[in-house]
């Protein structure tokens, strides 16, 4: 991750100050919204605290009461996002379980796009950080969980071990969205295309050994 602008608080600082209040509540959410739009116009680089506080319209000092640095604004977003994505992943993935292969990688798609377009390019930007958010294993473990659940009624005889590499693949397919359309992901149409059919034949490749 790049190095932390000049003149702020030490990045090693934890987060100075939890939101108790609703106000502050208010304050902090208004805080992150605003990184999270001027990360995914600018950068990383060429955003400020500075910048993130004049367009959310609080004070430096106020900022800061809260996060001590940008690292930590942008953790507090990652962990945000991931935490939604995962939760809307696997509620969807729970509804699809009997469906076919197809509509639900057309499901996933479809929240991945939907994540990523408001605003544009935000989540692919958060998820293709060089600092993974804290809670990404426990995400990914969550969603794996589910694919190994549906595999295991679309290939009932199917090693559990196998099913288990099966699901991580899967996995790993699907962030093809953000390593090959960078922050565009999903709604890149060309990018989705192309993940769509590389799911779908590796689904039913599975599924032809059956």
């Amino acid at each position: 991750m790049p190095a932390r602008e000049s003149g702020e608080p030490d990045a090693g600082a934890k987060r100075r100050r939890m939101p108790k209040q609703q106000r502050s509540r208010e304050l902090v959410g208004r805080i992150l919204s605003t990184a999270g739009e001027l990360f995914a116009e600018r950068g990383y680089a060429e955003t400020t605290t500075n910048a993130v506080a004049d367009r959310a319209g609080v004070s430096v000092g106020s900022l800061y009461q809260f996060f001590a640095d940008k690292d930590e604004i942008l953790t507090a977003l990652q962990e945000e996002w991931t935490t939604r994505l995962g939760a809307a992943l696997d509620e969807r993935l729970r509804a699809d379980l009997g469906a076919e292969p197809a509509e639900t990688i057309e499901n996933v798609l479809d929240i991945h796009a939907a994540f990523n377009r408001d605003p544009p390019g935000l989540l692919g930007f958060l998820l293709t950080s060089p600092t993974p958010a804290p809670s990404e294993p426990r995400v990914i473990d969550a969603i794996r969980g589910r694919l190994v659940e549906k595999l295991e009624i679309l290939a009932p005889q199917m090693p559990d071990q196998r099913r288990f590499t099966a699901a991580s693949m899967i996995v790993h397919i699907s962030n093809g969205l953000y390593t090959v359309g960078l922050t565009a992901g999903a709604t890149d149409a060309a990018v989705r295309a192309e993940v769509r059919q590389a799911l779908l034949h590796y689904v039913q490749s599975l599924l032809a050994e059956e």
